[in-house]
């Protein structure tokens, strides 16, 4: 069973109040984006869902391109391309570097002594003595990391405005372009919220006289940049969409992290890889204000913990500037966001080498 959401239907209960009941799910607990925004739906709505029309408010899921129009993104990807033309030695670098290791991964990790397969050099002499030798093949394995999928969740909170966002960007196009080269599915999302200091939900509570305990006070905002069956070729521009001014608000990462988790869960790979990039602890002043400075940062901690222990997803987070090693168990952090690319490159090939 998943943490609770922040102000979940047992506190509402509590405070005496309405809970709405359980709203249907689809595959994975999520609905699908419809082309233009679309929603999560969850079965324990937050106690601050006052009147159901709040429902379609509360949180949405958006594709990158339906953000902007289709020329402004060109413009933002120009943008971007511009960013990385700047250090397209080091962008150059770090893919190459990724690509080596996977693929060195891969080239070592064959069967040997086999009856069919490739001719195994290192038989040679067997096969000159006794042509008729059965066991002079080799075939490569399939490798762990074939059957894998990699999420990459990027903090979008206005504290990651300028060159933070523009580095997590860049790696994260790194990582979308190496990965699909070895085969290696990858997603990109991101998380921030609709407005600043609370917004539909906000207003709902101020409507209803402001009950004590209400939740989250802010309406959240879930981007999906690319999907895991996308080609990086459709994908790239959606990636612009992070340098557009204004998309950067707050943070509330813990219901975030549970979405990003979600959709792994949902997929067929074995394996399945969660990287996390943030630069600082969940921040949303009107839902703080409402219930505690350290609502949302307890809210995290329980949805770490639970991933960690209970989960077979694979968490790693970096940290910008920020120490997130006092949440997450597998975690780095970085002073300087042009430390980024390396460290997430080095990060994710380690949990390659790893069985």
């Amino acid at each position: 069973m998943l943490p609770p959401n922040p102000g979940g239907a047992a506190a509402a209960h509590a405070a005496g109040r309405r809970v709405l009941p359980a709203i249907p799910r689809g595959p994975g607990g999520l609905e699908r984006p419809t082309p233009a925004i679309a929603t999560i739906t969850f079965s324990n709505p937050p106690a601050n869902l006052i009147v159901p029309e709040t429902v379609i408010r509360l949180r949405e899921i958006v594709e990158a391109e339906d953000l902007c129009d289709v020329e402004e993104l060109g413009r933002l990807r120009a943008y971007l391309d511009q960013q990385m033309a700047s250090s397209q030695s080091v962008v150059t670098r770090l893919a190459n570097r990724l690509q080596r290791r996977l693929m060195a991964q891969q080239a070592r990790s064959w069967d040997f002594d086999q009856e069919e397969g490739l001719l195994d050099a290192a038989r040679l002499a067997r096969v000159v003595v006794n042509p008729m030798h059965s066991l002079s093949y080799k075939i490569e394995r399939d490798t762990e990391f074939r059957d894998t999928v990699v999420s990459l969740l990027i903090d979008n909170s206005g504290s990651m405005r300028g060159r933070p966002i523009a580095i997590a960007a860049i790696c994260a196009d790194i990582l979308a372009r190496t990965l699909e080269r070895v085969g290696v599915a990858s997603e990109v999302l991101g998380f921030t919220t609709r407005a600043w200091k609370g917004g539909q939900s906000r207003e709902a509570w101020l409507a209803e006289g402001r009950p004590g305990h209400p939740g989250r006070l802010n309406d959240l905002r879930h981007i999906i940049y690319k999907r895991a069956d996308e080609p990086y070729r459709h994908a790239r521009r959606h990636l612009g969409l992070m340098m557009r001014e204004g998309l950067l608000k707050e943070n509330i990462d813990g219901e975030a992290l549970l979405w990003a988790h979600n959709r792994l869960i949902a997929r067929a790979e074995e394996r399945r890889i969660l990287m996390v990039i943030s630069d600082g602890a969940p921040v949303d002043d009107s839902t703080a204000s409402a219930n505690g400075g350290t609502y949302l940062e307890r809210h995290l901690r329980q949805v770490i913990d639970w991933i960690e222990r209970r989960s077979t997803v694979e968490l790693v987070a970096i940290g910008i500037g920020h120490d997130v090693t006092r949440y997450y168990s597998r975690a780095v952090t970085i002073m300087d966001a042009e430390q980024l690319g390396g460290v997430m490159i080095e990060q994710l090939a380690r949990l390659f080498e790893t069985p």
